[in-house]
């Protein structure tokens, strides 16, 4: 009897594990991954004035998903170069494609190519492939017109008792060989720079009434140019302005100068340097205004000062005037008709003080060298330095 109630017993145990092994197995729904189907490239044209970022789910689902959207600069500026964007996208039952559309600033002028990020967070009923989706926006850049633009300081026209000698308001269709010549080549110029110099119309031309001297970057081989006044246009004391406005990234050495005409007989420092403005780009709020001076180059020695302009504006947002007001045995600096710094015949310590006789002038933009390092990847090429005017005033 006992042992039929347990072969009964053992038969029902099998009864049940058996229906329960037939019954379906119970599955968790499949929670969908978002991402980006792909980075977007073009040129800034009418034609691709919105850049379209495609957001995939990598299955249906029957439950609605969300995820937000936003935009982030890189090298692109939001309302320069793009309209920044944001917001929420957002996934019916079943679909697995929307698109985030970012519109491009097109415009005619000269720019290196710029690049933006359109990112993804916060998912509801889906996830983020490593907990991060992000897409780049790459500009492409085919102008040849620089956004030299006109805006900021301009100097008088006339100062009592003085008169207008000389003056070059590049208003002419090409720069004027009577009054400006090249400096040309490379090998570090004694200061370990990287560029070469040209008298290509690419490096150095006449834009809007503006001499535009630009610096370019072809893969790591550094293009610019450099004029020079020498055995043209040479002074003797007076008031000095120049308009100008600066190139300021990483690596960049705008300069307006003056050499001591009897250069090309003692050379430098003897000959004398007068620096009307220098700027090292990764300071872009600062100029510097120096004088160089020694018998020789053993005994070169310098005396200068900077003047900065107010957070956040730089110098390459619009135009300054850099001034001198050189007289014998004096000078004197002014950023925009404020003096900032000063020296006289005892500023040289007894040496030789070379700045009572003609000088000549120069305008450049270096890139690399000793005193503002190389380029990194934050500088933007093609870079520039725009001049309105050059005027001497006796």
């Amino acid at each position: 009897m006992k042992a039929a109630r347990l072969a009964v017993g053992l038969m029902l145990i099998g009864v049940v594990v058996g229906c329960t092994q037939c019954k379906p197995a119970v599955t968790e729904p499949h929670v969908p991954e978002i991402r980006f189907a792909s980075d977007k490239t073009a040129f800034e044209s009418e034609s691709n004035a919105i850049f379209e970022f495609e957001v995939k789910l990598d299955a249906a689902t029957e439950k609605t998903v969300t995820v937000n959207y936003d935009t982030e600069d890189i090298s692109a500026i939001s309302g320069e170069d793009y309209t920044s964007v944001d917001g929420t996208l957002t996934f019916a039952p079943g679909e697995t494609s929307k698109t985030i559309e970012v519109e491009i600033v097109v415009d005619e002028f000269l720019e290196g190519n710029d690049q933006f990020k359109v990112k993804l967070s916060t998912p509801i009923n889906s996830y983020l492939k490593g907990n991060i989706q992000e897409a780049i926006g790459t500009i492409n850049n085919d102008d040849s017109n620089l956004d030299i633009g006109d805006n900021g300081y301009t100097s008088a026209d006339s100062y009592a008792g003085m008169s207008l000698v000389w003056s070059d308001e590049f208003d002419q269709p090409e720069i004027e060989l009577s009054n400006w010549t090249y400096d040309l080549g490379g090998g570090g110029w004694g200061n370990q720079e990287l560029q070469t110099y040209t008298s290509n119309s690419e490096n150095s031309y006449i834009q809007d009434g503006k001499l535009v001297i630009m610096a370019l970057d072809d893969g790591g081989q550094y293009t610019s140019a450099r004029l020079k006044s020498v055995d043209l246009q040479e002074y003797q004391f007076g008031r000095i302005d120049v308009r100008a406005k600066l190139p300021v990234d990483q690596g960049l050495w705008p300069a307006i100068w003056a050499l001591g005409a009897n250069y090309p007989e003692i050379g430098w420092p003897a000959c004398g340097e007068i620096d009307i403005m220098e700027l090292v780009g990764s300071n872009p709020r600062r100029i510097h205004g120096t004088i160089h001076w020694g018998n020789n180059f053993q005994q070169h020695q310098s005396d200068g000062q900077g003047v900065s302009i107010d957070f956040p504006d730089t110098f390459a947002d619009e135009y300054h005037v850099f001034s001198l007001e050189w007289q014998n045995n004096s000078i004197k600096w002014l950023l925009d008709d404020m003096e900032y710094h000063s020296i006289d015949n005892t500023t040289t310590y007894g040496q030789n003080y070379p700045f009572n006789e003609p000088f000549f002038f120069i305008l450049n933009v270096a890139v690399g060298g000793q005193w503002p390092g190389d380029p990194d990847d934050t500088t933007t090429f093609p870079e520039f330095m725009a001049v309105d005017y050059i005027r001497v005033f006796q």
